[in-house]
């Protein structure tokens, strides 16, 4: 079965301009929106095994009656991942069950769907938001505007294009399709301009953090005026990729059931003092990832997460305009943009101080907690700032 031959299967070259992320071989890769999650498992086998990942994929898929569908290196945790598919009638309990007992699996787990976290608002006449007053954030912008820190906004394509968006972004990096289909969708689109919509061009609206530099690692995709959908191989690929290449923070706005292969990589990226920020969801308990220990969870009804404005905010939207957005997914937008406001002037601040730091800020405003976004900024500042 040469990974070659198979005319489905879209060979891409990711991050050729890191040396991080080169390959010395192509890999069978299919767009992550046509797996399905009910016949897919995704497996790893340990990267010592490099020069036999061909023969390793060889024997699983004859042992097991599977076909294999895509993989790729999971550098950043040392694996080797394979996605497979088992027939329809297959029990899939029983089949994890031997594949769990086989020597050469490192893991085994069900492909799992996400949703980004959006509460969608058809109304374009809702008053206009005050989000940037609600949080402080032109205060703390006389001292910061987050130039220099690097975010991942792992979701929906960003729409490049946008003037104010402009400028703000670097390449981005498609694991959802090809690679080569340049699209803009909504969610990722206005999770950016609500982190880092541009300050100094006289158009639309100002974002938290207007320097940071961002980066669109699209991993869901989205039709028009629908929610948008991601699964665990377009995940766990744009983490690998944001581990392996120096960002300060990764915005996760979206949400799903527990995955264990993201799990990992998400603490990878934290033992790596790479801040993970993510949506709490709509519900009492967190969903994950902002579940998981070490994620900072933003929007959640408990004193677990940080609130952030997440009603009726404006931000982009898809070719030149602007909606209004409410849902967890704008709480973890704003959180991941003040991060980038207090980076600016700490560099290198650990990740569980940041924490520590973003849960001391959060302010009684009208009754409600919300975070304070120059507050964040004077508890690092030793009498330097002032939010008056």
């Amino acid at each position: 079965m040469r990974r070659t031959t198979l005319a489905a299967i879209i060979l891409l070259a990711i991050g050729l301009a890191s040396p991080a992320c080169a390959q010395t071989q192509p890999f069978l890769l299919k767009p992550a929106n046509t797996i399905a999650s009910k016949s897919h498992l995704i497996l790893t086998v340990p990267l010592a095994d490099r020069k036999r990942i061909d023969e390793i994929a060889s024997e699983i898929v004859s042992r097991f009656g599977l076909t294999l569908t895509a993989e790729w290196p999971l550098k950043s945790i040392n694996v080797h991942c394979f996605v497979v598919k088992a027939s329809q009638e297959t029990d899939m309990d029983s089949l994890i069950a031997r594949l769990q007992a086989d020597e050469q699996i490192r893991t085994v787990q069900r492909m799992q769907d996400f949703n980004t976290l959006e509460s969608r608002y058809s109304d374009p006449l809702f008053p206009i938001q005050t989000a940037l007053a609600q949080i402080n954030a032109v205060a703390a912008q006389r001292y910061s505007t987050g130039s220099g820190v690097k975010i991942a906004v792992v979701d929906s394509s960003i729409d490049a294009s946008h003037p104010d968006l402009s400028g703000r972004l670097t390449a981005p990096k498609d694991f959802v399709g090809d690679g080569q289909t340049v699209v803009a969708e909504e969610h990722g689109t206005a999770i950016a301009g609500i982190i880092a919509a541009d300050v100094a061009n006289a158009t639309g609206i100002v974002g938290v953090a207007p320097k940071a530099q961002l980066t669109s690692l699209r991993a869901c995709w989205q039709a028009p005026n629908m929610p948008g959908e991601c699964n665990s191989f377009s995940l766990a690929r744009a983490l690998n990729f944001a581990l392996l290449n120096g960002y300060d923070v990764i915005n996760l706005s979206l949400g799903g059931p527990k995955d264990p292969l993201l799990e990992e990589l998400i603490q990878a990226a934290i033992q790596k003092n790479i801040v993970v920020v993510a949506a709490w969801g709509e519900k009492e308990e967190a969903s994950f990832p902002a579940s998981v220990s070490g994620v900072i969870a933003a929007g959640g009804p408990t004193k677990a997460s940080i609130r952030a404005p997440s009603v009726d905010v404006i931000s982009t939207a898809p070719h030149n305009d602007y909606r209004y957005v409410s849902g967890s997914s704008v709480a973890a937008a704003h959180i991941s943009g003040i991060l980038a406001l207090l980076l600016e002037l700490h560099p290198g601040l650990p990740a569980k101080t940041l924490a520590h730091v973003l849960h001391a800020s959060v302010k009684k405003r009208d009754g409600d907690p919300m975070i304070d976004a120059c507050a964040v900024l004077l508890s690092e500042a030793k009498g330097q700032i002032s939010c008056n």
